[in-house]
């Protein structure tokens, strides 16, 4: 099946955008906020002519930029949207660090990824815990995070297919003699349900939660039975560790060295199709051509970096972001609210949209046709921040 039935088949549609370099950064005495009940105009800036720019993987990138607004800092904002056909080879991917406690700028990330022709950061994440994921996290057909409530994800097949949907874990430990428990938590930041929470390699070499005991199996074995002090050490390589509290640590509590034991989990999704990959997302800015913007709450109507992802009807996928200019006590401030984030990807034609991470996390670079690599949601020169994951057309 071609590319774009494949991806037309769920309704997605990529559209990217890209953007000239910005230049001259603004500090302010106070960023502007709204009040609870009013919600900010949204800005006709998508009614004016783009810059355009064609990418590689046969995308294109519009870009469009007020310019400086010295009278009013917050308001000069940039827009770039990159369209990946659904016809393109580039296909959906999500990249992460080498373990979740790890973080990296999406540039270096790019380089990495030869094949790749546009990427922004990927989800929210947690600096305080070592650059953490919020949510679940899958490369590679390798589910790395996960837990047994039902989070919302960006899911991608092999294939191409992907959409906006939610990812959780399935499985069960099982040990000679003891009987069988569920699985609820992988490498989650916190003890996850009422069943066993195992930690892998994956997780890094932070500290990590722990639970009544911690069993650590290796080849099927348990290798290790760990109490009081000597639990929370992180997993070698080869390793599973297992912990839990209430009658489910009770349970590993009574397992003995040489049990032999039996881990078994994947993810599952509301996806019609097997995930590959997947990382986390925030709220939706379009559930089928239906738009969410918000409560206009003076949070939601800060005007920040903001990073989305769109599908239109007809396959193709757009990579949006949208930023400003001012930097107030070294956070960035300019953009969009989250009702403007949500016409602008209607704007865009998309069908299905929904929120990555923001603010000072908002990074969106691409290579162009001639194989260029270059940063459209700022200058190429500023300051990138360092994120747990990415995700991409390539």
């Amino acid at each position: 099946m071609t590319a774009p039935t494949r991806r037309a088949a769920v309704a997605l549609s990529a559209s990217v955008a890209l953007a000239a370099t910005l230049t001259g950064t603004v500090t302010l005495a106070t960023p502007q906020t709204a009040d609870a009940a009013t919600c900010r105009a949204t800005p006709t800036l998508l009614s004016r002519m783009p810059t355009v720019t064609q990418l590689a993987g046969g995308a294109t990138a519009r870009i469009w930029d007020t310019g400086p607004t010295p009278s009013n800092p917050q308001a000069s904002t940039r827009i770039v949207a990159v369209t990946v056909p659904a016809a393109s080879a580039a296909n959906p991917r999500v990249r992460a660090a080498a373990n979740l406690n790890t973080a990296r700028i999406p540039s270096a990330y790019f380089l990495d990824a030869p094949t790749a022709v546009v990427m922004v950061n990927g989800g929210v994440f947690n600096p305080t815990v070592g650059a953490m994921p919020d949510l679940p996290q899958m490369t590679s057909g390798w589910l790395r995070k996960a837990r047994s409530t039902h989070d919302p994800a960006i899911v991608t097949a092999k294939d191409g297919r992907s959409l906006p949907s939610r990812l959780w874990i399935t499985g069960s430990v099982s040990a000679t003699g003891h009987g069988y428990k569920a699985v609820t938590g992988l490498n989650w930041q916190s003890l996850s349900g009422s069943g066993i929470n195992a930690y892998t390699p994956s997780w890094g070499k932070a500290r990590r939660p722990y639970g009544t005991a911690d069993v650590v199996v290796a080849g099927g074995k348990v290798v290790a039975v760990r109490t009081g002090t000597t639990r929370g050490q992180t997993a070698a390589s080869g390793q599973t560790i297992l912990t839990a509290t209430g009658t489910a640590g009770s349970w590993l509590a009574s397992f003995r060295i040489g049990t032999s034991v039996s881990i078994s989990y994947h993810a599952s999704t509301d996806a019609p199709f097997p995930v590959y990959e997947a990382v986390g997302r925030g709220a939706r800015f379009l559930n089928q051509g239906v738009k969410n913007g918000g409560t206009c709450t003076s949070r939601d109507e800060l005007l920040r970096p903001r990073t989305a992802i769109g599908w239109t009807k007809s396959g193709d996928l757009l990579f949006v972001t949208a930023s400003g200019r001012a930097t107030v006590d070294g956070v960035r401030y300019g953009g969009a609210t989250i009702h403007q984030m949500a016409d602008y990807m209607a704007k865009l034609g998309s069908w299905d949209a929904t929120n990555l991470d923001g603010g000072g996390s908002t990074t969106m670079v691409a290579r162009t046709s001639s194989g260029k690599v270059i940063r459209l949601d700022r200058a190429g020169t500023e300051w990138q921040r360092a994120v747990p994951n990415v995700f991409s057309a390539g």
